[in-house]
């Protein structure tokens, strides 16, 4: 997300839901271009590093399926079982965007404000794990399945690489004419893809086994740029605010006829590990924000997640994505 687009919500969609709240009436926000960004007051972090005997879980079964959603202005993550309740909330982010959940269920959360990555062990509200991304106010966080993880930054045109283990990067992804990066996420031969703007046009460029060499831009366009996750046959499922679809692709950047469409902004989105859900982080201006999940294919609209959002950006299950 850059601050002055918050990319996932485009860079346009979040200052405007600035310049909106509080306000009645109705609206369909978006840019054709940023759908993820915003200028968003930064704020500091109150986190002490440690694995803190802390938990919003209770006593929910830890084989209890999750989503997470987290609001950039309200600077939480609140968590839900699969029916909707609503199961605690992780306070003391700064401007948290993208979210993506691990093989051993632990949360990442990009955390734009304080320009880091958090990680926290399933159930803590305190992370053990902080990647430094100074000065790039991490948008969007994914992991491959060799452990690598990848960053894009609102106030960055570079994705920012972690080899397994690392707290800073050890190289950068980037692509000429990259205007700015929304969302990443990785398959599970390691390829990672990424939603981006180019010469005020959305996209989908690809970086084989998450490697600078072989970039190539897929003939995917999109009006306004959102989130992008892997599904369980081996595609693409890729989200057009503009549009207000998710539609699935070949990783060659061919549509494969599957899609359904979203309600108002679906900023970013999650997936379950069997491809069949996907969930959305919706921004209504003017009214009450909310998570929603839809079936995939179908479009058949399941589960409403109700909180008091503010700017709900990113959204994930838990168990995320399958290999990953």
């Amino acid at each position: 997300m850059r601050r002055d687009s918050l990319a996932g919500l485009a860079p346009t969609t979040i200052a405007t839901a600035i310049l909106l709240a509080g306000c009645s009436g109705s609206s369909q926000l978006g840019s054709p271009v940023t759908p993820m960004s915003a200028n968003v007051p930064q704020q500091q972090s109150v986190f002490h590093h440690s694995r803190q005997a802390t938990s919003w879980l209770n006593r929910l079964d830890a084989r209890t399926r999750l989503a997470y959603i987290s609001d950039t202005l309200a600077n939480n993550v609140t968590v839900f079982d699969l029916n909707g309740t609503m199961q605690g909330q992780i306070g003391g982010l700064s401007n948290p965007g993208g979210l993506f959940v691990d093989s051993k269920h632990n949360l990442w959360v990009a955390n734009g404000g304080s320009n880091n990555v958090l990680e926290f062990a399933r159930g803590a509200t305190t992370p053990f794990n902080t990647l430094d991304d100074a000065g790039a106010g991490p948008l969007d966080v994914t992991m491959c399945a060799n452990g690598t993880v990848y960053v894009a930054g609102s106030d960055s045109t570079a994705i920012e690489v972690y080899p397994r283990g690392s707290v800073n990067p050890a190289r950068s992804l980037t692509y000429p004419g990259a205007e700015q990066n929304d969302a990443l996420t990785c398959d599970a031969a390691g390829n990672v893809f990424a939603t981006i703007v180019i010469s005020f046009h959305g996209g989908v460029v690809e970086f084989p086994r998450g490697k600078q060499h072989g970039a190539t831009q897929l003939p995917i366009s999109l009006g306004g740029p959102g989130g992008i996750k892997p599904d369980s046959a081996g595609n693409l499922l890729v989200d057009d605010q503009s549009a207000q679809t998710i539609t699935e692709y070949t990783e060659a950047g061919s549509p494969t006829g599957s899609s359904i469409a979203t309600a108002f902004d679906c900023i970013n989105f999650g997936v379950t590990t069997n491809s069949k859900l996907v969930g959305c982080a919706v921004y209504v201006a003017y009214h009450t924000s909310y998570g929603q999940s839809y079936t995939f294919p179908g479009g058949t609209m399941r589960q409403t997640y109700s909180g008091s959002f503010m700017l709900p950006y990113g959204f994930a299950f838990d168990p995320g994505q399958k290999g990953l």
